[in-house]
This record gives C-alpha cells, structure tokens and sequence, in this order.
C-alpha cells in the first residue's frame, strides 16, 4: 500500500504558488480546486496517486472556506440546496473513501480523467443553459431529496477523486436542478467544506492523507480562493461556463495521457 512515508518531499514555495493557482481556480469555478490540485500534486510535486486524492482534499476545505466567503457576501448561496447536497455528500465522502484503497494508480488516474471528460465536453458544446447566473430553483420536498441522492453520488466521486465534489456538483445543480452559474458555484463551494474535511479525515485512516503538505497547499489557495470568487460574479453565466469545461478538458489530456509510475 502506498503511504505518506514512501512519498518524495515537496518544495513549500512551489506548494504555495501551486495552492494560489489551484485557490483561484476554485473560486473563479466553485470547485474547490481538486481538478488542478490532483495533477499538480502528482505531475509537479511527484506525489503517489493515492497520496494526492486524499492530500488534496485538505487544501480544498481552506480553498473553499475563502471563496465562499465572497459568493456569500453577494448572495449567491442556496442555504437550503447547500444543506440538503451537504447531507447526502458527508456521507457519501465516507463511503468513497473505501473504495479508493481497492484501485491501482493507473486505474484511478485514467477514472478521474475521464469524468473530467465527459462533463467538459458538456460545458464546452452547451455553456450554461440557464438564463441567469443567479437563478434558483423552488425547494419542493422532491426536489430536497433529489439534492441529498446527487450529494450523496458527489460525496463519492469527492473521496474517490480526490476533488471537493464541485466538478459533479455545478454540473448537477446547472443542468439538472436548474441553478444559474453564478448561485450553483456559490452553493458548491459551502457544500465542499465539510465533504472535503470528511474524505481527508476517511482516508487518514489507510495513511493517505499528508496534512502538512495539503495545509501547505491550502495557505496559498486562501489567498488565490476570493480573488477566483471576485472574478467570477463579474463575468457573464455562459463565458464561466465555457472557461469551466476548458478548465476541466485540459485537466482531462493531462491525466489521460501515459506516464511513468512514481517509484516508492
């Protein structure tokens, strides 16, 4: 099993410029980062796949703390959407974080690529089909309970992927639920707080999760998270979105493409 002793040690000023970039992202995108922090810590930083899912997870809460400070400010967060997904999501972190001992790198690599895949090419050929950026849907009790199953299926693919959930979560709260941009991000990022906090905690347990290193990370993805958030409710719903599936679409090619296994 691959664990935190066994990986090569990280240069803290790359750490902290690679936090920053992945800290703007997060709030331009509501993300939370994963999708940058992931590559960033296997491709940069040389860290084993299975190290970078869980470590990556810990600079995502610090990520998200600062970015949704911003979108709260302006009111773009859905309380009630953000509680319901948030319900589903804590305990569908703990239960990915089970599955992800089970999978090699390799596998797990090319998992995570191909999700990023197939949502890119959503957002790339269709932007946001909403009509605005702050449109929010009516909390009907079906609809509440739709939130807790697409939180509970986020929570996993966040343990698993090593991402907040918000790669699976804007999508969902865009396309299905009927959110505009702008509020989706907004709810995203509250609702990757304690899922994050949950999968890092889970995967501390199989001696994933580098604490130093993700905290490290996650200084500098403070300051890069609410100028991200500052940006993004200054552009128009259907530019974010298409900056978000070439975001994701780059990450894509990057995880897809063969490379060497990091040696123990």
């Amino acid at each position: 099993m691959t664990d935190i002793a066994s990986a090569p040690r990280a240069n803290t000023a790359v750490a902290l410029l690679g936090g920053g970039v992945a800290g703007f992202a997060a709030g331009l995108f509501g993300v939370g980062g994963g999708v940058l922090l992931v590559p960033f810590l296997v491709l940069i930083l040389r860290q084993p796949q299975h190290i970078a899912h869980a470590t990556s997870l810990v600079a995502i809460v610090l990520a998200a703390l600062s970015a949704v400070s911003r979108f709260g400010a302006d009111g773009s967060v859905a309380v009630v959407g953000a509680i319901s997904l948030a319900v589903g999501a804590v305990v569908g972190a703990k239960v990915g974080a089970t599955f992800l001992p089970k999978l090699t790198e390799s596998r797990l690599r090319h998992l995570f690529g191909i999700v990023m895949l197939l949502i890119a090419l959503r957002f790339l050929i269709a932007g946001d089909s909403s009509s605005s950026g702050d449109a929010m849907p009516d909390m009907t009790p079906l609809l509440i309970g739709l939130h807790v199953l697409g939180g509970l299926a986020a929570g996993v693919s966040s343990a698993v992927l090593g991402v907040g959930g918000g790669v699976i979560l804007v999508p969902l709260m865009v396309m299905a639920f009927g959110y505009g941009q702008h509020i989706a991000e907004g709810t995203s990022l509250a609702v990757i707080v304690p899922t994050a906090i949950t999968g890092a905690v889970a995967h501390h347990g199989n001696g994933y999760t580098n604490w130093r290193l993700g905290a490290t990370i996650g200084v500098g993805s403070l300051f890069g998270g609410f100028g991200g958030a500052q940006v993004a409710l200054g552009l128009p719903p259907g530019t974010l979105a298409r900056m978000f599936g070439g975001l994701l679409l780059v990450t894509a090619f990057l995880m897809l493409r063969e490379r060497k296994e990091v040696a123990p």
